[in-house]
Order: structure tokens, then C-alpha cells, then sequence
């Protein structure tokens, strides 16, 4: 949902999802962007076709068409690289919007997140990735680190902002307050009970703003 002449951007096919963000720095040496990229396209790819457990350095050389070597030469680890590959391809697409306006910054964020969990595999990744997760704990430390608080940053900074200009309460703890909203999307996203839809990012983000309100 757009608000205030908000426009969104989120893709809504898996080959949207490719090549979408920067390469990062490797191990010691500067990446290839080709090669770089290349390979974390490779990696969403098996991510896809394939369960995490079954996602291995050699399939991965093979789809990429590089040497095992490169691989790890930037990364140290088969969740390293899928984690890689996930942020790589959805991070471009769940910023917080241009707008001062709290509500539609929330519904915004959250409808271009629920989206990309929906309508593209970043979903099934992302179950993927939280379920390897809980025996790798290196790949846990990563993904709480460079997803979890990465986005958590960036919605501190709106929830601060909504309360300096007396949209929300002031007295708010914000880590409670970004639980109520984001919670029941990873609870929707893992459980599989209900599916995430546009109506109910809506109720979620208005039932939560009534608890936040001044």
C-alpha cells in the first residue's frame, strides 16, 4: 500500500531479484563484480531449486562455471555464501520510503517486505536460511548481524523520528515497538498458518500504530 505519492518498487518475479545489489569486499582480495555476481545468482538459484542442506561449494563452482577456489577465497562457508546471495538480491528492495509521515513509511517497508517474502523465492530462502541457522552458528551470528539488525537499524531510526515529532509516544521502547510490527510477519512467513497478504500488512501496521499512538 502507497500513501502520499509513495511509489513502490518491489519486484514481483524471482529473475527480478538478480544482480541487484553491490558485491562485497572478499576475504583479502577485491572481487570481480562479474564474477561476484555471477556466483551469487548461481547461489539463489540452487537456493531455490534446492534445500539448504543439499546447497554445496562444488554444485555451486559448477552452476557458476568457476573453480571452488574462488569461492572460498571470498567466502568461508556454504551459508556465508547464501546468506550473501540473499542479501544481495533483496536488500534493494525493502528500504523505508523519502517521507516523514510514520504510518506510511511502516506500511510501506512492511508491504515491500511481505512482497518480496511472497512473491519471489526470498521467502523460501529465507526459512532456509533461519533453519540452518539453528546448528551454524557462525551463519546465526551473520544473518541476526547483517540482516536482523541491519533492518532493525534502519526502523529505530523512523520509530525515533515518529516520536520526536509526537506521531508516537515518547516513552515507546522501541525494540518492543518494532517486535509488534515485524513479529507477526516472520511468525505468518515460518509458521505458514495464514498467507501474507496486503490486507493484513494494513491491519497489522493500523492495529499497532493505535497501541504506539500518543
Amino acid at each position: 500500500m502507497t500513501d502520499h505519492g509513495v511509489h513502490e518498487a518491489t519486484p514481483t518475479n524471482p529473475e527480478a531479484l538478480k544482480g541487484q545489489g553491490p558485491a562485497r569486499r572478499g576475504r583479502g582480495r577485491t572481487r570481480d563484480s562479474a564474477t561476484t555476481a555471477a556466483i551469487l545468482d548461481a547461489a539463489m538459484d540452487l537456493l531455490v531449486e534446492e534445500d539448504l542442506r543439499k546447497f554445496t561449494i562444488e554444485r555451486l563452482a559448477s552452476r557458476a562455471g568457476v573453480s571452488k577456489a574462488t569461492i572460498y577465497r571470498w567466502w568461508p562457508s556454504r551459508g556465508a555464501v547464501a546468506l550473501d546471495a540473499f542479501l544481495n538480491a533483496v536488500d534493494p528492495h525493502v528500504p523505508f520510503p523519502e517521507t516523514t509521515d510514520f504510518l506510511t513509511a511502516l506500511r510501506f517497508q512492511a508491504s515491500a517486505l511481505v512482497r518480496v517474502f511472497r512473491e519471489t523465492p526470498a521467502g523460501h530462502v529465507v526459512r532456509a536460511l533461519l533453519a540452518e541457522a539453528q546448528s551454524d552458528p557462525d551463519l546465526a551470528d551473520a544473518f541476526r548481524t547483517r540482516w536482523v539488525e541491519a533492518r532493525r537499524d534502519s526502523g529505530r531510526a523512523v520509530f525515533r523520528r515518529a516520536q520526536e515529532s509526537g506521531q508516537i509516544r515518547s516513552d515507546l521502547d522501541l525494540e518492543t515497538a518494532i517486535d509488534l510490527v515485524y513479529g507477526p510477519i516472520y511468525y505468518r512467513l515460518l509458521a505458514t498458518h495464514q498467507p501474507l497478504t496486503d490486507k493484513f500488512v494494513d491491519d497489522v501496521t493500523a492495529y499497532a500504530l493505535r497501541g504506539l499512538a500518543p
